[in-house]
């Protein structure tokens, strides 16, 4: 191995040792209280040497997101494959990355905070274009189901969307319902419960909007109840 063979896997292996400490870190101490400077000694290296693989702490929390997020979209790479109807599709892709978000609550709170406006907007290009590659195959499972539903006649064709411009609905749904659900005592300040059972059901109701086919009345509570449970049995039986 030559000179800068060497130095290079040395780079990568301490980058390495900054993501998994902070991660430790995030998890043990909570996301607001990292520090760089806390990090660096906690890893034996000086602050400085942390910034030359870090520009900011947001670039830092960046990288942690996105080894997470790799995780995360591995799953999803296989749900096309699953022997469900598109719309059923569809769920399993809601469903699949709130049981993500209930496995990972740290990862769901990092990435609450990126995507605020200020902190996005302190992330390098960089780091943003590693986070948004890592999550491209989630993208790619949801353009795909649109696509193909509209290929077999389970959504109309004549609309002026793109599939991943769909793929904004349930999206913006599931990432709002779960912010909300997790402002401790927000909810409950209107008297609503169940804030996830609502999801999916709001997330019935965009979909016979659409003119989804096979159609599920987000009205009728059993049968909103018993969609979620047989395509959960799919998904435990896939992924177990």
């Amino acid at each position: 191995m030559g000179t800068e063979d060497r130095k290079q896997r040395e780079r990568q292996a301490r980058e390495q040792l900054f993501i998994d400490k902070a991660h430790e870190l995030i998890r043990t101490d909570g996301l607001l209280a990292l520090q760089m400077s806390k990090l660096a000694a906690a890893c034996e290296y000086a602050t400085g040497t942390l910034y030359q693989h870090f520009a900011s702490k947001e670039d830092l929390l960046a990288a942690v997101a996105t080894r997470t997020t790799i995780q995360h979209a591995e799953r999803f790479r296989r749900l096309p494959e699953l022997p469900l109807g598109t719309r059923s599709q569809m769920l399993a892709i809601v469903l699949t990355d709130l049981d993500f978000a209930a496995a990972n609550p740290d990862h769901y709170r990092l990435m609450q905070y990126l995507l605020t406006e200020a902190v996005w907007a302190q992330i390098s290009q960089e780091r943003r274009e590693a986070l948004l590659t890592a999550a491209q195959p989630i993208s790619d499972a949801v353009s795909g189901v649109v696509e193909r539903a509209r290929e077999n006649g389970d959504l109309p064709v004549a609309r002026e969307i793109s599939a991943e411009e769909m793929g904004l609905g349930p999206w913006a749904l599931n990432l709002g319902m779960q912010n909300l659900a997790n402002a401790r005592g927000l909810l409950e300040a209107y008297d609503i419960g169940q804030p996830l059972d609502h999801l999916i059901r709001h997330f019935h109701a965009l979909m016979t909007g659409w003119r989804w086919e096979p159609r599920v009345d987000p009205d009728e509570p059993s049968v909103v109840r018993a969609e979620t449970e047989r395509v959960r049995a799919v998904l435990q039986e896939t992924f177990q």
